[in-house]
Formats: C-alpha cells, sequence, structure tokens
C-alpha cells in the first residue's frame, strides 16, 4: 500500500488528507502510523483518520482519500545516519583543530574544545603551535622539538605554554566565532582587567558592550 500526504478542499475549507493507492481499497480508522522506509531514513507519519471521502479506481490501482487531524511527522535516525553524522562530526573536529594549530583561534577557544587535542606524550616531534592535553591542562607548543621523560609541559616553559586550565574561575573572554562557541547564561569571564557575567544564552556580544554585566563584589 502506498501512502500520499496532501491537502484537498471540502465544503469549500482546505483539509489535509491521505491518499491510498493499492490493489485495494482501504479501510483505515483511528489514529495511524505509517513507516516508510528508505536506504539513509525511516520516515514516520502519525495522524488520526476523520473521515473517508471518496473512493476511486482504474483497472490496475484502486483510491481512497481519508480527511486526516492531528499529523506529526519524525525522521528516525538508521545506522548509515548514525554513520554519517560521526563523520561529519569528526570532519569538524579535525578542521577546528587544524585552525587552532594554525593560529587561526586564540587560546580561550582552543581550551573551550579541549577533548578535542591529544594527551602530551614522548618521544613526539612536535611543531610550533600544536595543542596538547597534560594533567587536566592546554599547553601549546612554542617551538619544534622531538619530547623527552623529563620534558613534560609544565616544566619546560621554553617549549610549551598553558593555553587554557578549566579550573580557572574567571578565563579570558575570547570572541566566538559563531553559536556553537557562544557563552551561556551566566558564563564567567575576565576582559581588559574586570570580571563579567553573562546575562543570556548564546551570547556573542563583547563584554562591555552588550549582553554582559560587570561583577565588582
Amino acid at each position: 500500500m502506498e501512502y500520499i500526504f496532501g491537502t484537498d478542499r471540502l465544503n469549500g475549507a482546505e483539509v489535509e488528507n491521505l491518499k491510498t493507492v493499492g490493489d485495494a481499497h482501504s479501510d483505515l480508522e483511528g489514529y495511524i502510523e505509517v513507516r516508510r522506509v528508505y536506504d539513509d531514513s525511516v520516515i514516520c507519519d502519525r495522524f488520526r483518520i476523520v473521515e473517508k471521502y471518496r473512493s476511486m479506481e482504474n483497472e490496475e490501482k484502486k483510491f481512497d482519500l481519508y480527511r486526516i487531524t492531528d499529523h506529526y511527522r519524525y525522521t528516525e535516525i538508521t545506522q548509515q545516519m548514525r554513520a554519517e553524522m560521526a563523520q561529519t562530526r569528526e570532519a569538524s573536529e579535525i578542521a577546528f583543530v587544524t585552525m587552532a594549530e594554525k593560529g587561526d583561534l586564540d587560546d580561550a577557544t582552543a581550551g573551550e574544545h579541549m577533548a578535542l587535542f591529544p594527551e602530551w606524550a614522548y618521544p613526539v616531534a612536535y611543531k610550533t603551535g600544536q595543542y596538547r592535553t597534560f594533567k587536566g591542562k592546554l599547553y601549546r607548543c612554542l617551538q619544534d622539538h622531538t619530547s623527552q621523560a623529563s620534558w613534560e609541559p609544565s616544566y619546560t616553559t621554553s617549549l610549551w605554554v598553558k593555553a587554557s586550565d578549566p579550573s580557572e574561575e574567571w578565563p579570558a573572554w575570547s570572541r566566538p566565532l559563531g553559536a556553537h562557541d557562544s557563552y551561556a547564561k551566566d558564563a564567567r569571564v575576565t576582559h581588559n582587567g574586570k570580571k563579567w557575567t553573562s546575562d543570556t544564552d548564546g551570547n556573542v556580544w563583547e563584554p562591555g558592550v552588550s549582553q554582559w554585566t560587570e561583577v565588582t563584589a
């Protein structure tokens, strides 16, 4: 049976309808769920049958038209869709790390996504600008070198500089690139030597310009 959703006019008013097409006439009533399976998704329609108002047929198929209400459509995520979403997320994460290590992002922005950067290890050939985590903090490489056991980032200030520490209560404000790294309501930052709290979710404004409250206590 094929299910086709559309609209029709009954008694001068436009109504939502369902047309069924098959080898036999349908006789639907009450609440119905229709699932249509495709290669990359499953589309589900839930609705209530109000009345059957027309039936037709030709030599090949039989058709029935229903007036429906309470129509709700949603898409179920299939294994293929999950794989595609994971690939998209991985590509975005790789692009973010690449931008950060090219110097296109500041340390504070990189620190907001610290989990994307691998743990410092040895012996590894590191390049200037690369980020690595060590004991819960994020460090940026200051010069090309091959790491050694005794050259841990927290002790080699000539090789690494601390970029972000999640335990900081008032981290430095960094300009958001968009909604994905905007500040949440009540987020705390320092900017221009002052402390600020965000007044709203999705805050992309600079403290002192709008949407932030200075903390003076």
